[in-house]
């Protein structure tokens, strides 16, 4: 499985290097969206366990819940979602892409990975 930095790590470089939102037609985010696009944690699924059927609910809901299609999709991509610490960092993550414009990435992954002292 993936340490928790090795998640913040990988999801900050692809939304850094994307620079862009992954959403669907209608500006709703997607795990997967238009153009190759992937969110903070569609980032981190892999295309092997991926499936449509995963989209829709965002990870902050698997807090609370005790499985789910996505959990399972990121245990099998090498992510310990059952993990609450690690369902905690992927909750800000998702932040960050959902709620926050991309010009501000930069400062508020940083800061991020200051908080957990990753960087």
């Amino acid at each position: 499985m993936w340490s928790a930095r090795e998640i913040y790590e990988r999801v900050s470089a692809h939304l850094l290097n994307q620079g862009a939102v992954s959403e669907d037609e209608n500006g709703s985010c997607r795990l997967r969206g238009a153009n190759g696009r992937k969110c903070a944690i569609g980032s981190l699924v892999s295309d092997k366990f991926y499936c449509p059927d995963i989209e829709g609910i965002g990870i902050s809901y698997y807090r609370h819940a005790r499985d789910g299609k996505l959990l399972r999709a990121l245990y099998a991509s090498n992510v310990n979602a059952y993990d609450p610490g690690i369902v905690d960092l992927l909750c800000e993550l998702e932040q960050v892409h959902d709620d926050v414009s991309v010009d501000q990435w930069p400062h508020l992954l940083a800061a991020l990975g200051k908080r957990y002292a990753f960087i």
